[in-house]
């Protein structure tokens, strides 16, 4: 089959990164033949092109966005829609004759693979990795019986976790879903791991966007009570961009607390590197979907503390391959314990590696998505 996925931004955030494994993956095996909408040329592009995938450079407008009041929310329902209008007349003109199997699209803040694969009359899957109102405050632009319509009508809702399965199949019933977990590369996590990690301070990791759901605040906050406590030898990194907002607040707080101990790094373009120099990940997100750097981390043999919330429960084994919290208090607790017990970081860490080189790996993604989309082209 002729796939076309679609992506809705250009970088390589989580859901770019285990769309990336899956393209290549897809192009090594022959089975398939990829190809991309994307909104920016930029490293992804770059690398699938190595590969000799097409991609095609397109605004892909959110059928979604945040709702914080009324007013502001109906201007930019009217320019969102009209814009979503335009691009979908732009990819039809380009790929009406290009033999369009299959449209999948990367996350569920895109509507427009569901809008073209109805105009071309091909199937469409989507591939769902967040909980887009809990996490993010989203509203759709469309009415609730168009979008029941999409959702209904896919040929297939693939769901990275049972929390957001059991989520979707709440919301449609009439779906067709199926679970199937991210994963990452492992030869290359494992291979960057081996250099080893930090010999002095405890350095504590967590990557991901900045953004107040992400609650990189409350893991700063569980920081500075560990040292009004008296807790010494450990270091926090924050890596990601984000909200411009949010982020000064999380400097602010650094700075008004003198949490020297703690810094935001931005964005950080080879995280494989950033992990092998820290000790112990982090996983504060409300609502998360799945969490692909929680396995990155356990695949770089490092423990993880993950708020106990979405599909981290999922992921991380608690008190076999990390420990889960419920508020700042828990957290804190959990970092005390990981500053000053390296035997339960070491036998954690290596638990935690070995079930995601079980559970978790890029290659148990590509074979599940594979065997779907077999099945698809033979319905």
């Amino acid at each position: 089959m002729r796939i076309l996925f679609i992506s809705h931004y250009d970088n390589l955030y989580g859901a770019n990164r285990a769309l990336l494994s899956l393209m290549l993956g897809l192009k090594r095996q022959g089975r398939h033949e990829p190809l991309l909408v994307i909104p920016a040329e930029g490293e992804m592009t770059k690398l699938l092109k190595a590969e000799g995938i097409e991609c095609f450079i397109c605004g892909v407008t959110q059928w979604q966005a945040v709702y914080r009041e009324s007013i502001s929310f109906a201007i930019k329902k009217h320019k969102r829609v009209k814009q979503i209008e335009a691009e979908l007349s732009i990819l039809y003109d380009h790929f009406k004759d290009k033999h369009i199997d299959l449209i999948h699209s990367n996350s569920s803040v895109i509507g427009t693979g569901a809008m073209l694969a109805e105009k071309l009359g091909c199937a469409h899957v989507w591939h769902i990795r967040e909980f887009a109102r809990e996490h993010y405050g989203m509203r759709y632009f469309y009415p609730q019986d168009t979008v029941d319509r999409y959702y209904n009508s896919a040929k297939r809702l693939i769901l990275i976790s049972d929390a957001l399965k059991e989520y979707y199949d709440r919301l449609y019933p009439s779906a067709h879903t199926v679970r199937i977990y991210d994963g990452v590369d492992a030869k290359k996590e494992t291979a960057a791991s081996e250099t080893g990690k930090s010999t002095e301070d405890v350095v504590f990791v967590y990557t991901g966007y900045l953004f107040p759901k992400k609650h990189q605040l409350e893991v700063l906050k569980a920081a500075a009570a560990l040292k009004k406590e008296g807790v010494s030898g450990f270091k926090l990194i924050l890596a990601g961009s984000g909200e411009a907002a949010y982020t000064k607040k999380l400097e602010d707080y650094i700075s008004a607390n003198s949490l020297k101990e703690a810094k935001l790094s931005g964005f950080v373009d080879d995280v494989a590197s950033l992990l092998k120099k820290c000790d112990v990940g982090i996983i504060a997100s409300e609502y998360e979907g799945f969490g692909l750097v929680t396995v990155e981390y356990m695949l770089d043999s490092m423990p993880v503390i993950g708020y106990r919330s979405g599909a981290t429960p999922e992921i991380v084994s608690d008190g076999t391959t990390g420990i889960l919290y419920n508020d700042i208090h828990g957290l804190a607790e959990a970092m005390k314990k990981m500053i000053e017990d390296p035997a339960l970081r070491k036998s954690m860490g290596a638990a935690g590696k070995e079930r995601a080189l079980r559970e978790f790996t890029a290659e148990n993604n590509l074979c599940a998505v594979t065997k779907l989309f077999d099945v698809i082209e033979g319905e």
